[in-house]
């Protein structure tokens, strides 16, 4: 399992005092912050979850979810190495079809936003960071 392995190795040495997370919660207060959101998807330590708005059809499967989670770890982990620019806040990427946020959970997570092409992904990326913070382990 792809994401657990890459988790795996990125939560060495995490401590006993770390925040219980509840992901399916996490996922519903994100889908409901904002209309334009379509699917959200959370991945903390070896665990993740997911959720799509109704009556949206989306355009991945379950396990491309995961492995767009995983590979969004993956480039998380790499963006952090670029310690001369900053902690990175938020990575958005526009495609024809949608508009995708990634922003961290914590030290440990990573919480991915699919969202309508149209959407304001800078505000609704802001406004996921703001909604989560209660939930950061860091």
């Amino acid at each position: 399992h792809y994401l657990t392995l890459l988790t795996n190795a990125m939560t060495k040495g995490i401590s006993s005092q770390e925040k219980n997370m509840d992901l399916e919660k996490i996922c519903n207060e994100i889908l409901k912050s904002d209309k334009d959101i379509v699917l959200v998807a959370v991945s903390y330590r070896a665990d993740y979850s997911f959720k799509e708005r109704e009556g949206v059809k989306s355009f991945e499967t379950k396990e491309d979810i995961e492995k767009s989670l995983a590979d969004a770890s993956l480039r998380w982990v790499t963006r952090r190495s670029h310690r001369e620019l900053g902690e990175p806040i938020y990575a958005m990427a526009k495609y024809e079809k949608v508009k995708r946020i990634t922003a961290p959970l914590g030290r440990y997570g990573i919480i991915l936003c699919v969202l309508l092409p149209t959407s304001d992904a800078e505000k609704i990326a802001t406004n996921v960071i703001k909604l989560v913070k209660k939930y950061s382990d860091s």
